[in-house]
């Protein structure tokens, strides 16, 4: 009984390690937008952002670096793409990163990437626990309102929403570096 179930536990442990085949890696993508609104006097000149690293294609499921990358593809299990969004009187423009992954855990802030195997990917985001299959997006939305002082009182409220979406497994072979 025990050697059933010990080959059991390691049939399990196995297929959950050989989840992702060389050729292959998954892709995930976790942006920060946060959207400011003036609800009373001028609003501050925002931050200007730009610097996108990567262009993905769902419907192909191509991923392009647009920016030369200092890694090798080869050992990579997971790849995040991570930004930050601004508009409003928070600022405008878009930067997006890549991360490379070739063992997990991973931390990056407040999001941790604990497993992936065939029921999907594993996160932890700010201590909450999530589960997301291949195409699933989850958010979340927080608001704050602040008074900010320069030269006259401006009451900016801002709107900061994480969003997450999980792709799935894609080909090393469709990136293009």
């Amino acid at each position: 009984m025990l050697m059933a179930f010990m080959g059991c536990s390691f049939n399990k442990h196995h297929a959950e390690k050989n989840f992702i085949d060389p050729d292959e890696f998954v892709f995930l993508e976790y942006y920060q937008t946060q959207e400011g609104e003036v609800i009373s006097g001028t609003a501050p000149h925002g931050r200007r952002i730009d610097g996108p690293t990567y262009r993905f294609d769902k419907a192909t499921k191509k991923l392009d670096f647009l920016r030369k990358v200092d890694f090798s593809i080869d050992s990579v299990k997971v790849i995040l793409g991570n930004g930050k969004i601004l508009k409003g009187a928070s600022g405008s423009g878009l930067s997006m990163r890549i991360n490379a992954i070739n063992k997990l855990p991973y931390t990056l802030n407040n999001l941790t990437i604990s497993n992936v195997n065939g029921k999907g990917i594993y996160l932890i985001f700010d201590k909450k626990k999530l589960l997301l299959k291949a195409g699933d997006e989850w958010q979340t939305s927080t608001v704050s309102i602040d008074t900010i002082k320069t030269g006259s009182l401006s009451i900016v409220k801002t709107t900061t929403t994480h969003s997450i979406r999980y792709h799935g497994k894609l080909e090393k072979k469709g990136v293009n570096q």
